[in-house]
């Protein structure tokens, strides 16, 4: 497919218009900084992912103690970042599959993240396995997300075949 690369390069669909007035211009910008963005948010959800997988087969709780806050973080940066990839992607309306899927897992990642902050508050404070159980849930469902959309978002920006041995 000679054509796909030069078609998902967001900056070159652009390059050919003329000049924008600042708010258009201002609005692509901060487009920009989405692939900058996203990935702050997806090593920290995935830190705290296998922080809480080692705790639970190692049996070492004290390995959880810094995921409160890497979970809150995580959480926080995902919605600025999906704030910047709705600024890069545009209004929806004319994206293709992987576009599509792309900008609503982004979005649903941030709202599981905030999720997952929520659970690990709840479980933190008032201890129990029902708690711990959503949490990890929510968690584990979180990681699983930001690892297809991270597949997502490189099919985006360097092609289809951008994993091909």
């Amino acid at each position: 497919m000679p054509g796909m690369a030069a078609d998902m390069d967001h900056g070159a669909m652009m390059a050919d218009e003329g000049p924008k007035p600042m708010p258009q211009r201002l609005y692509r910008w901060l487009g920009a900084m989405h692939p900058a963005a996203v990935h702050f948010p997806i090593a920290l959800f995935l830190v705290a992912a296998l922080l809480e997988i080692a705790a639970l087969t190692l049996r070492r709780p004290v390995l959880t103690q810094g995921t409160r806050v890497i979970i809150a973080l995580a959480a926080i940066s995902a919605v600025g970042a999906v704030a910047l990839g709705w600024f890069a992607m545009g209004m929806p309306g004319r994206d293709d599959a992987t576009h599509a899927s792309h900008r609503w897992l982004g979005t649903s990642i941030a709202a599981l993240g905030l999720l997952s902050w929520w659970a690990k508050e709840h479980w933190v404070r008032r201890p129990g396995p029902g708690r711990e159980r959503v949490y990890i849930g929510l968690l584990t469902l979180t990681a699983v997300a930001v690892v297809i959309n991270g597949l997502l978002g490189g099919m985006l920006t360097h092609g289809v075949r951008h994993l091909m041995f």
